[in-house]
């Protein structure tokens, strides 16, 4: 015990006799790790939050009923914000982002083939950008560039892709189910035609079964072009897919690197490899 004690009080004495060495030494990597700082390009970030929203509200009866309205959520499912995510993090939105904002020339990518320096752009996109979900069904869309513009119009503009994407895949469910129904309203049209010459030649031997069928082919016609005319409504009033609750902004000042946070660090560990250097190359005094 007492030899560790005596142990202890060297090398408090060696720390105490060599301190300006270790200052000098914690000094200089001061001074190396600030002009390293100076050189290092500065990182802008830009993020935005948004939410899904309930694709019920694309459904046509939510539209035209007031009754149900207040039934439907406005905030989407985790797996409404599932498939926004996924779209967000498609390799095209990728690619149409780096052909958009020439990140080619951004990233400094040299070469002859366009679509290898695309790959590369592509994939230098991927690490400086983060997409999240968060515990609350939030998404946290963030990125880091060297232009704090540029931060910004990136991470707004995924959340365009996304939405318009995503509002076009409920647009689309409804053009398709307008073209069924157009394709019927033309098929009972032609029928309620047919019908409707025969009775006007023959309007004198109607039988009952003749007139039942007209009303039901009218019935049927009315019934569904009422239905198309809601659905073509709800294609020219498309609900929203998401909303945004923080929109990206150029960032007042860069955060990458941390100066205060880098120095600090560099001392504290400069100090503790001085000391230990120190101690190893002075052992035969200090035991």
């Amino acid at each position: 015990m007492q030899a560790n004690s005596f142990n202890l009080q060297q090398t408090f004495s060696l720390l105490q006799a060599k301190w300006k060495q270790v200052l000098l030494f914690v000094f200089a990597s001061l001074i190396v790790a600030s002009i390293s700082l100076f050189l290092v390009p500065k990182q802008y970030r830009s993020s935005s939050i948004l939410v899904s929203a309930n694709p019920a509200l694309a459904d046509k009866a939510h539209m035209l009923n007031q009754n149900i309205q207040g039934l439907y959520s406005v905030f989407g499912s985790w797996d409404d914000l599932e498939r926004i995510f996924g779209i967000a993090t498609m390799d095209t939105v990728y690619k149409q982002l780096v052909d958009e904002f020439k990140l080619i020339d951004y990233y400094e990518l040299k070469g002859s083939d366009q679509n290898k320096l695309r790959r590369k752009a592509v994939l230098d996109l991927k690490e400086d950008i983060g997409i999240q979900k968060t515990e609350l069904a939030q998404l946290k869309i963030s990125i880091w560039t060297k232009d704090a513009e540029l931060s910004a119009k990136i991470v707004n503009r995924i959340v365009e892709i996304a939405q318009t994407k995503e509002e076009n895949i409920w647009k689309a469910g409804h053009e398709k189910m307008l073209a069924n129904f157009n394709r019927s309203i033309d098929s009972l049209e032609k029928k309620y035609e047919q019908i409707s010459n025969k009775m006007k030649v023959e309007k004198d031997n109607l039988s009952q079964l003749d007139l039942a069928k007209a009303n039901s082919l009218f019935e049927q016609l009315n019934s569904q072009q009422k239905t198309a005319a809601e659905i073509k409504l709800a294609i020219d009033n498309n609900a929203p897919a998401l909303y945004i609750l923080e929109t990206a902004v150029p960032a007042a000042k860069a955060e990458k690197p941390n100066i205060l946070e880098v120095l600090i660090i560099t001392a504290i560990v400069s100090f503790v490899f001085g000391a230990a250097a120190l101690l190893i190359y002075n052992r035969e005094d200090s035991l």
